[in-house]
């Protein structure tokens, strides 16, 4: 069963700035959680399971309604305020659920 997180970020950027440096640096930590981008749009990014190999696997996530939404609104001091919430395997939830995972690579810093 798919279990939901939530983590809020901070980047120095303007939300578009953000959202475009984002699209590149989450692929990675998203493999990892077997999702993958599937849609850019001004909302933000949109993560869902891949199609392929193993199949039944992917079907399953895609059953479990696993999936990973990215917003990008402006910060209160400028910049962005990222928010990163979704549902992940059980065995993933602790990585994406810590705010740890997602600031190496983005360059952000938690929201306190």
């Amino acid at each position: 069963m798919a279990k939901t997180f939530s983590v809020e970020l901070s980047m120095r950027e303007a939300p578009e700035q953000a959202q475009a440096r984002a699209a590149t640096a989450l692929k990675d930590p998203a493999r990892r959680l077997g999702l993958r981008l599937k849609s850019r749009g001004a909302a933000g990014l949109e993560y869902r399971p891949g199609v392929g190999f193993p199949f039944l696997l992917n079907l399953w996530r895609h059953l479990d309604r696993q999936h990973m939404t990215v917003k990008f609104d402006p910060g209160a001091t400028g910049g962005a305020r990222v928010t990163i919430s979704g549902a992940v395997a059980g065995s993933k939830h602790a990585a994406a659920a810590s705010s740890g995972y997602w600031t190496e690579g983005l360059g952000a810093s938690p929201v306190t």
